[in-house]
């Protein structure tokens, strides 16, 4: 890469990253000498900031991949933050190995001076689905036990990121990726940051509706951001709507707030850049009406991430020992998958 092609402030970014992609081997065997060419494009799997994702085949070991194509402009802004970040961690997490986490297989990067064009590719291991999708195509009403088993792979998944410091910040049903295998991983760390419990960070994260009260209220917030989102990622799976489809961000807090009630007191987020009397009182519902199929284990699982005091939200490894996931072993025999009707999958 030509340095002038990149902003002051970010050449020691930009340095970085080339060597990291250098020595991206993440893992296992060092892969020879990869480029683009050595992958027959597929179909696209989805859109993202910054680029769009395929299914790919690597001619030389005859394997599907998902390709994470980035493409901009070589200007002094130089490579996003999130995009650097996204690498970072994913290197980072490949290289621990966890089930329940998209691994990396390695990163290629080209850069056009003839265009001023940049050029990243990540190529990730590929799942069948992602839960949206497999939400929208199996059967209304499914069992118990296999929500479960979606849950807490769900919950080892960002147990072993916050174990390693690092929030997700992005927790959504199209970032959690599903198998036929019955795995499920979590994946897309554009938005992923290293943390301490102390820490105040940057707002703009976590797509609308899965957004904490305290984000949305730029206040202080840890680790448990990530609970809320699972909160509102359980509902969907037992319900399949959103529970907080908010318009903008002026109307999130109100949905939030009917559903659960205003918070009162210590619940109102501290430092927050509103106070509680900019919003109407209200007392909120039911959950226990509000949800379908849910045990009791379970209603009291989603209801301990949303509770509002970050302090006391159920963090993640309070998580895996709650009632709810230790009922029984978190498992399903693959027998259970197979006869889940796929309407168009």
């Amino acid at each position: 890469m030509s340095e002038n092609l990149y902003g002051e402030e970010n050449r020691g970014e930009m340095v970085r990253l080339q060597k990291m992609m250098k020595n991206m081997n993440c893992g296992g065997p060092r892969p020879a000498a990869l480029t683009l060419k050595d992958f027959k494009v597929g179909e696209a799997l989805g859109k993202g900031a910054y680029g769009h994702v395929y299914r790919v085949r690597n001619m030389q070991d005859g394997k599907d991949y998902a390709l994470k194509q980035i493409v901009m402009s070589a200007s002094r802004d130089g490579v996003p933050q999130s995009v650097i970040r996204e690498i970072a961690v994913m290197k980072r997490l490949t290289r621990q190995a966890h089930p329940n986490v998209v691994s990396l297989r390695t990163v290629l990067h080209t850069v056009d001076t003839s265009r001023n064009i940049i050029k990243i590719a990540m190529i990730m291991e590929i799942c069948d689905w992602d839960l949206h999708t497999f939400l929208q195509n199996v059967p209304k009403v499914i069992p118990e036990k296999q929500a479960k088993h979606i849950i807490g792979q769900m919950m080892k998944g960002l147990d072993f990121l916050h174990s390693h410091a690092i929030i997700h910040r992005d927790l959504k049903p199209q970032n959690i990726l599903v198998n036929r295998d019955q795995t499920v991983k979590l994946a897309d760390f554009g938005l992923s940051k290293k943390y301490t419990n102390t820490s105040a960070f940057t707002t703009c994260v976590v797509t609308l509706w899965y957004r904490a009260p305290e984000v949305l209220l730029q206040s202080y917030y840890n680790s448990t951001v990530d609970m809320w989102s699972i909160g509102c990622i359980i509902y969907e799976i037992y319900n399949r709507v959103p529970l907080f489809p908010g318009p903008d961000e002026a109307q999130q807090l109100h949905e939030i707030f009917k559903k659960l009630g205003t918070p009162i007191g210590t619940d109102w987020p501290k430092q927050s850049v509103l106070t509680k009397d900019t919003f109407p009182h209200y007392t909120g519902i039911s959950m226990t009406s509000d949800v379908t199929g849910m045990s009791a284990a379970a209603l009291d699982f989603f209801k301990r991430c949303l509770i509002y005091d970050p302090a006391r939200r159920m963090g993640s490894r309070a998580a895996l020992g709650h009632e709810f996931l230790k009922l029984k072993p978190v498992s399903v025999k693959p027998r259970v998958l197979r006869q889940l009707r796929f309407n168009n999958l």
